[in-house]
């Protein structure tokens, strides 16, 4: 059976490591820290970012990232997408053109405006290459409870193999054409998270209001993403609406986090010392909006989450402008 590789033992790279090896696979994984590689091999578990969870025995760690590429058919990404560059370039050499890369990174480049898909195709290009995105609470299928995700790509054999690595009864798949829509699904619904977020950390907890905030949000994340060749239909299935929802609702969300803590005052310099680094939404934010201001297109929500993270704006006032713009 062939052997599977996982770049980055983080939360998701973990838990989805642990379900392909109880899924019967052997699973190489790679981690920078070399405590969580110690841990995950002499005690089978994680508890830095998977805590509470054992892993199962035939999930195996290392400090080698050039090992996994090389003794693994199909090698997942789970790694900041900061780090994709730094990461894979050192071995890019090293990767035989028969390797499926699955990459499950999402960010953007403002200095190039990539996204991490985009990044893995310039540097692998002979390499066949999957996207993975959707509804997809790390903590929560890490327990068994049920999902399902997008395995997007051009040649249904690959989407074929690596789906028989991840199916089983709580974790399911779907096939999607559309790898640039269901990667900004997964990238953008992390910015309105940060909103909902601000709605948490001032007790507002209207229905009503959330259910008009997330819509407008979706429309703002569809247009994004035509504008940027995606497919909006993409945007409107789990890789879209399901991935906002779980993502903005979940306590687990990091860039929700981020929001309860500028509704309670905090600056974005003290949510970084809070956080240890600052959530992918911010990142995000930072690269969309510059984006939108060369395709001309008009964000207003993404741009005054940014007023409020840099302190131009109050959370409050954010808030309720939003109910008065869209609202009245």
């Amino acid at each position: 059976m062939m052997r599977v590789g996982m770049i980055g033992l983080g939360n998701m790279g973990t838990a989805v490591g642990n379900m392909i090896a109880k899924n019967g696979y052997e699973v190489l994984g790679w981690n920078y820290e070399g405590e969580v590689v110690d841990e995950i091999n002499d005690k089978h578990s994680n508890e830095r970012f998977l805590p509470g969870i054992p892993l199962h025995e035939s999930l195996r760690a290392t400090k080698d990232i050039a090992a996994v590429m090389r003794e693994c058919g199909v090698v997942f990404i789970s790694i900041p997408s900061a780090f994709i560059e730094s990461t894979m370039r050192p071995i890019q050499a090293q990767t035989g053109a028969d390797v499926v890369l699955v990459n499950m990174a999402k960010g953007i480049k403002r200095d190039t405006g990539l996204t991490s898909f985009q990044t893995l195709t310039a540097m692998f290009h002979n390499n066949p290459r999957i996207m993975l995105s959707g509804p997809s609470i790390a903590n929560e299928f890490a327990r068994e409870m049920p999902t399902v995700v997008v395995l997007a790509g051009q040649t249904p054999y690959h989407l074929l193999l690596v789906s028989r690595m991840l199916d089983n009864a709580y974790f399911r798949t779907r096939f999607s054409s559309d790898e640039i829509g269901v990667e900004l699904g997964g990238i953008l619904k992390n910015i309105y998270a940060i909103g909902l977020g601000l709605f948490d950390g001032k007790k507002i907890e209207s229905i009503n209001f959330r259910a008009v905030y997330l819509t407008i949000a979706q429309e703002e994340i569809a247009k994004i993403g035509v504008a940027m060749g995606a497919e909006i239909e993409t945007f409107l299935y789990l890789s879209g609406i399901g991935d906002l929802l779980a993502t903005s609702l979940s306590s687990h969300s990091h860039n929700r986090h981020m929001g309860e803590l500028l509704a309670q005052g905090f600056s974005r310099a003290e949510i970084q010392e809070k956080m240890g680094v600052l959530p992918e939404g911010y990142n995000t934010l930072q690269a969309v909006l510059y984006i939108a201001e060369k395709l001309h297109i008009a964000i207003p929500l993404a741009k005054g989450l940014w007023d409020v993270i840099n302190g131009r704006d109050e959370a409050e006032h954010f808030i309720y402008a939003f109910v008065k713009d869209f609202v009245d």
